[in-house]
């Protein structure tokens, strides 16, 4: 089996996804919203459909790049 088949297969590496990607998505919302100048118009001025769809998918290529390498890294190390 190859190395990416193991990394993805391991329950904690999903958990690192959805931690990561939570946490970005999060501040992420934080600096644009600020950048904005706290308007709540940064929200509605959206299609919300699209503005949710974006930051979920956002969140969840961030948390799985990161925890790849994270576990790809830890892989290498430990072999």
């Amino acid at each position: 089996m190859n190395i990416f088949n193991k990394i993805v297969k391991m329950k904690s590496f999903w958990k690192s996804v959805l931690s990561l990607g939570t946490a970005f998505v999060v501040i992420m919302i934080f600096i644009y919203w600020g950048m904005s100048g706290f308007s709540m118009a940064f929200f509605t001025g959206k299609d919300p459909v699209s503005f949710a769809l974006i930051t979920i998918l956002s969140g969840f290529l961030y948390g799985f790049l990161v925890s790849y390498g994270k576990f790809w890294a830890k892989y290498k190390r430990d072999t």
